[in-house]
C-alpha cells in the first residue's frame, strides 16, 4: 500500500508539475488553432492521468494510514495531509469539469475566454499543496491530536499521564491557513467589485 501511495501521489505530482508550462504556453499563445488544441490536451491529461492519480493517492492514503501506527485521526501531520488532499481533489474535480466543458467548445469560442488564468492558478496551488503534503510524510512533525492522545492514554493506561497540548507548528499553520484564506477571500471580492 505504500508503494502504491508513493507511486500514485508522486505520478499526481510529476504530471501537475508537466501541465504548468502547458498551462503558460495557452495564456502566452496567439494563435487560436494552436490555443483550441491545447485546451483539449490539457482536458485528456486532467482525465486521464491527474484526477486517476488524486483519487489513488487519497484512497491508498486512507487505507495506509489506518493500516499504520499514525493512523487516521491521531497525529495532526496525518490530519493536514487528509485535509489538504480532499480540498485538493475537490478543487481538481470543480477544475475538470470546467476544463472539459471549455474543450467541448473550443473550437466555437474567441480565444481569449480559452486564455483562462485560471490554468495556472489551480496548476501552482495543486502543485504547492501536494509540495506541502509531501514534506509532511517525509518529516512527520510531532503532535498528537486530542483523539490520537486519549488513544495513547487507554493503551498506556492513566499512570503516564502527561497533559494535551497543541504543538507550536500545528498553531502557526493554522494561523497561516487562517491569513492565507482571508487573503483569498478579499482577492475575491475585490475581483468582484472590479467586474
Amino acid at each position: 500500500m505504500l508503494t502504491l501511495h508513493i507511486i500514485s501521489t508522486m505520478v499526481w505530482l510529476g504530471s501537475v508539475a508537466a501541465y504548468i508550462p502547458i498551462a503558460v504556453y495557452v495564456l502566452t499563445n496567439q494563435d487560436a488553432e494552436m490555443v483550441q488544441s491545447t485546451i483539449q490536451i490539457m482536458s485528456l491529461v486532467i482525465n486521464f492521468i491527474v484526477v486517476p492519480m488524486a483519487f489513488a493517492s487519497l484512497l491508498t492514503g486512507v487505507a495506509l494510514s489506518l493500516g499504520t501506527r499514525w493512523g487516521l485521526f491521531r497525529h495532526y501531520w496525518v490530519l493536514f495531509k487528509l485535509i489538504l488532499t480532499v480540498i485538493a481533489v475537490l478543487i481538481l474535480v470543480a477544475y475538470t469539469q470546467e476544463l472539459n466543458e471549455m474543450a467541448s467548445i473550443a473550437s466555437t469560442i474567441e480565444i481569449s475566454i480559452l486564455q483562462d488564468r485560471e490554468h495556472i492558478a489551480h496548476t501552482i496551488g495543486g502543485l504547492l499543496v501536494l509540495i506541502v503534503a509531501t514534506v509532511l510524510s517525509v518529516y512527520k512533525p510531532k503532535g498528537m491530536t486530542r483523539y490520537g492522545w486519549r488513544k495513547q492514554m487507554d493503551i498506556k493506561g492513566k499512570s503516564d499521564f502527561t497533559p494535551y497540548s497543541i504543538p507550536r507548528w500545528t498553531k502557526m499553520t493554522g494561523v497561516g491557513a487562517i491569513v492565507l484564506f482571508l487573503v483569498f477571500v478579499v482577492l475575491i471580492f475585490l475581483r468582484m467589485l472590479m467586474d
